[in-house]
């Protein structure tokens, strides 16, 4: 079981987290995803993964539906950018999974 927003338990505006895993794997439950990226080079897009699972649209904590992907029209450097940044969005997007922990 991986990253899910079935219920929308953590999506509340009051509890926007900005929180990032400092690793390469979320601390949000005892699924222990990892975190990454999926680049596809046909479509010029890089795209968060969670678990494996590639995030293409995401609801945030304003109940808003979220474009995930990032377009990579540049140079090989904004391409490992856009990696990196991606990666990043990925553990932002995990605390806004059903399963992440609530403080």
């Amino acid at each position: 079981m991986s990253f899910t927003q079935e219920k929308m338990i953590n999506i509340r505006p009051q509890w926007a987290r900005v929180s990032v895993p400092q690793s390469d794997h979320c601390d949000g439950c005892e699924c222990n995803c990892r975190l990454g990226y999926s680049y596809n080079p046909d479509k010029c897009h890089v795209y968060p993964t969670i678990g494996g699972l590639v995030i293409t649209h995401y609801i945030d904590e304003n109940y808003r539906d979220m474009f995930a992907g990032e377009v990579v029209l540049g140079t090989r450097t904004e391409t490992d950018q856009k990696k990196l940044y991606a990666k990043i969005r990925a553990g932002k997007i995990a605390s806004l999974c059903d399963r992440y922990k609530t403080r």
